[in-house]
C-alpha cells in the first residue's frame, strides 16, 4: 500500500513532517491513530529508518496492537513474520525492557518481579503493621496513592520530606520508606517505579543516557496531553538529542488529572520546543454533525483550551436527544425501548449500542433492567480477570517461582491451601526466611515444593507449569468443594493455562499479566450492549451511546462543584463522552434518584444548558 493511501492534506502534511520537534493537535475522530501508523509506516519505508531506531509510545496495550496490524498492512509485511517494532509499546512496556537490560546499574535484578496494585497495598499494609501504625485510623489504600502520586512527580522517598506538611503527609513519610525497603528486599517493583527508576537511571547515568538517546532517532507519542510529570521528562530526556519528537494529542480530551496527566504539557510543548512545528487535524470522520455541533459548543466553555474548529463532510443525521424523566427507571426504560426500536428498524446490533456512565455505582439499575429485557450486555470496569483470587494465587505461585525474594507473595501461597502456618509462625518466616527453614517443618516442606517448581519452570513452558502448581499444591484440590462458584473458579484457572500458552517462558509471560490493562479484553465482534465509564470508554466508539446521570453533583461530579479547574475537566469528560457517539447520542437525566433508601429531587446538569437549544430534541417523560 501507499504510506499516503486515505490521507487528507493535514495528515499528509503531518507524515511528512519527519525532521525536528512536530505537535499534532487531533480533534477527537480526526484519524490521530490513523496519521501515527501511517508516519511509522513512512520512516520505515521511504526514509528508510531502522526500526530498532524508533520509539513508540501509546497508552494502551489495546492502541499498540491496533497500531502494529496496521503498520503491517501498510508495508505489506507477511502476517507471520510482523514488523520488528521492539519500542512500540506503552510507557510502562517500554521502561521494563530498559529495566531489563539495566536495572542492575542501579543495583536490582534484571529477574526483577512487578507488583500490581493489590500486591503494592499489601506491601504498604506489611510497612503500616512494621512500624505499629493502624490500618484502621490511616487507610492503606489513601497511603497508597499518596506514594504512587508522589513517584508520579519524581519524588521518592528521601525527597518526600520536604513535603510533609500535614499529619496525614507525615504517616506517608514513615510507610514511604519503610515500602521501599519492602520493595527492595522482594526484588521487585511497584507500577510507578517503572517509569520512575527509568528517569532515575537516565539522569544518574550520563553513558546509559547517551546510549539510548543514540538508539532513539525518532520519538512519536500517542495521547500527549495525558503524560505526567515523570512520562513527560522521560521523553525529554531521550529526545534531547536528535530532537525529532513528534507529539499528537488533544486538550480537549484531556481527562486523567486524578491519575497525574498534566494537560498544560501539550499546550506548552511550543515552550519546550520554539521551533515546533504545529499542525491541526480538524475534519472528523466520527460523528454526525449534530454530535460535533454540540459538543463543540459545550466544550467551547471551557477557557483552558486550545483553539480548533471541528468539522465534518459528513450528511446531516439525527438531532441530539435530551430525554428528562421523573425517576431513574423511566430514563433506563426509554433507551431500552429505543434500543429494540433500532434494532427492529435499523436491523442494528446489540454491539452498536454503549450506555456511559460518570461513576460505575450507576451501571446497577441498568444491569436489573436489561435482564428483564433478556439484552445480553457487558460491563468493563469491574473486578478484571487478572485480579480475581483464585488468578493472583496462581500467579503469586509463578512469581515466587521467578523471583523467590518476593515475600508478598509468599505471604499470599505460604498458607493457600491451608498448611498450618499461622500470622505469628508467617512473621518468623519473614523475619528470617533462611532460618526458619531450619527450625519449621512446615515451612521446609513448603519451600521443597518450590524448589521442585522452580527446577520444572527450567524446561516447562507458562501454562505447563501452571498445570504443575494446581497438582502438587493441591490447590485443585483446595477449590473443588461442588459449588457453582468452584467450577467458575477451575475454568478461570483453565483460562490463565490458555493466556499462558502463547508465551515462550514464565519471565514473558508474567511481565504482560503486570502491564495488561482494563480495555485489553474488549472485543468489538462480542454482539453484546457496553456498560462503562466514560474514563475508560476513551479511545471508543459506538453508533448509538447513551449517556446517563446527566444531572448536578453527578455529572458535573459533586467534587469538582466550586473547583474552576476540576469544572473544566469535568466538561472534557463530557466531551469525550459524547464523541464516542458515531450517529446516535442520547443524554439522560432523571428528576428525582433513590438514594440511601429514599428519593431526592435532582437538578438537571449544567452541561445540558449549553447545548445548541436550537438543535436538540428534548424529550420529557
Amino acid at each position: 500500500m501507499d504510506v499516503f493511501d486515505g490521507l487528507n492534506e493535514q495528515q499528509k502534511e503531518a507524515v511528512l513532517a519527519t525532521d525536528g520537534p512536530v505537535l499534532i493537535l487531533a480533534g477527537a475522530g480526526s484519524g490521530k491513530t490513523r496519521t501515527l501508523t501511517h508516519r511509522l509506516a513512512y520512516l520505515i519505508k521511504e526514509k528508510h529508518v531502522l526500526p530498532d531506531n524508533i520509539l513508540a509510545v501509546t497508552f494502551t496495550n489495546k492502541a499498540a496492537n491496533n497500531m502494529r496490524e496496521r503498520i503491517d498492512k501498510l508495508l505489506s509485511v507477511d502476517s507471520k513474520l510482523k514488523t520488528k517494532l521492539f519500542w512500540l509499546g506503552t510507557f510502562h512496556s517500554i521502561c521494563v525492557k530498559i529495566l531489563r537490560r539495566e536495572s542492575e546499574k542501579i543495583n536490582y535484578p534484571s529477574s526483577f518481579t512487578i507488583f500490581d496494585e493489590d500486591d503494592a497495598i499489601r506491601a504498604v499494609k506489611k510497612a503500616m503493621a512494621e512500624l505499629n501504625i493502624d490500618p484502621k485510623k490511616y487507610n492503606p489504600k489513601a497511603v497508597r496513592t499518596y506514594i504512587s502520586q508522589a513517584k508520579g512527580e519524581l519524588i521518592g522517598a528521601k525527597e518526600y520530606a520536604a513535603f510533609a506538611m500535614e499529619h496525614f503527609q507525615e504517616i506517608v513519610l514513615k510507610v514511604f520508606s519503610r515500602y521501599e525497603r519492602i520493595l527492595k528486599e522482594a526484588n521487585a517493583f511497584d507500577f510507578d517505579d517503572l517509569i520512575f527508576k527509568t528517569v532515575e537511571l537516565l539522569q544518574t547515568r550520563p553513558d546509559i543516557l547517551a546510549k539510548y538517546q543514540d538508539r532513539f532517532r525518532y520519538i512519536l507519542i500517542d495521547e500527549y496531553q495525558d503524560t505526567n510529570h515523570a512520562q513527560y521528562i522521560f521523553l525529554k530526556l531521550l529526545a534531547n538529542k536528535h530532537r525529532n519528537i513528534f507529539a499528537i494529542g488533544d486538550d480537549w480530551q484531556s481527562i486523567y488529572s486524578f491519575r497525574g496527566a498534566k494537560f498544560q504539557n501539550i499546550l506548552d510543548f511550543n515552550k519546550d520546543y520554539p521551533d515546533a512545528k504545529i499542525i491541526f487535524l480538524e475534519e472528523n470522520y466520527r460523528s454526525t454533525i449534530p454530535i460535533l455541533s454540540a459538543a463543540q459548543r459545550v466544550i467551547k466553555n471551557n477557557e483552558m483550551r486550545s483553539d480548533k474548529k471541528l468539522f465534518s463532510k459528513k450528511d446531516s443525521g439525527a438531532p441530539v436527544v435530551v430525554v428528562g424523566a421523573h425517576e431513574k427507571r423511566g430514563e433506563i426504560e426509554f433507551f431500552l425501548e429505543e434500543v429494540t426500536s433500532l434494532r427492529a428498524g435499523e436491523g442494528r446490533s446489540y454491539r452498536d449500542f454503549a450506555v456511559l456512565y460518570r461513576t460505575n455505582a450507576q451501571s446497577r439499575l441498568f444491569e436489573e433492567q436489561l435482564l428483564n429485557y433478556s439484552i445480553p450486555y457487558r460491563i468493563f470496569g469491574g473486578v478484571r480477570f487478572y485480579e480475581r483470587r483464585e488468578i493472583k494465587d496462581i500467579i503469586a505461585y509463578l512469581r515466587l517461582i521467578q523471583n523467590p525474594n518476593d515475600t508478598i507473595s509468599l505471604s499470599r501461597v505460604i498458607n493457600c491451601p491451608p498448611r498450618g502456618i499461622g500470622d505469628k509462625t508467617l512473621d518468623k518466616i519473614l523475619a528470617d526466611p533462611k532460618s526458619a527453614i531450619s527450625s519449621i517443618p512446615k515451612y521446609a516442606s513448603f519451600m521443597k515444593m518450590m524448589d521442585e517448581l522452580r527446577a520444572r519452570a527450567a524446561t516447562s513452558s507458562p501454562d505447563a507449569l501452571i498445570g504443575e502448581i494446581i497438582r502438587v499444591s493441591s490447590y485443585k484440590d483446595y477449590l473443588s468443594d461442588g459449588t457453582f462458584e468452584s467450577q467458575t473458579r477451575l475454568e478461570n484457572i483453565e483460562e490463565l493455562k490458555a493466556a499462558a500458552s502463547n508465551f515462550n517462558n514464565l519471565e514473558e509471560f508474567l511481565e504482560r499479566v503486570a502491564l495488561v490493562s482494563d480495555l485489553d479484553d474488549y472485543k468489538e465482534s462480542d454482539d453484546v450492549l457496553t456498560l462503562m465509564t466514560i474514563h475508560l470508554a476513551k479511545g471508543l466508539e459506538f453508533p448509538v451511546v447513551f449517556i446517563t446521570g446527566m444531572e448536578e453533583g453527578l455529572f458535573p461530579h459533586a467534587n469538582s462543584l466550586g473547583d474552576q479547574f476540576q469544572l473544566e475537566e469535568e466538561r472534557r469528560l463530557f466531551y469525550v463522552g459524547m464523541t464516542r457517539a458515531m450517529e446516535r447520542l442520547y443524554l439522560g437525566y432523571s428528576l428525582s434518584r433513590f438514594v440511601y433508601g429514599s428519593f431526592q429531587q435532582s437538578t438537571p446538569s449544567r452541561f445540558l444548558t449549553e447545548l445548541p437549544q436550537d438543535e436538540i430534541e428534548v424529550i420529557e417523560l
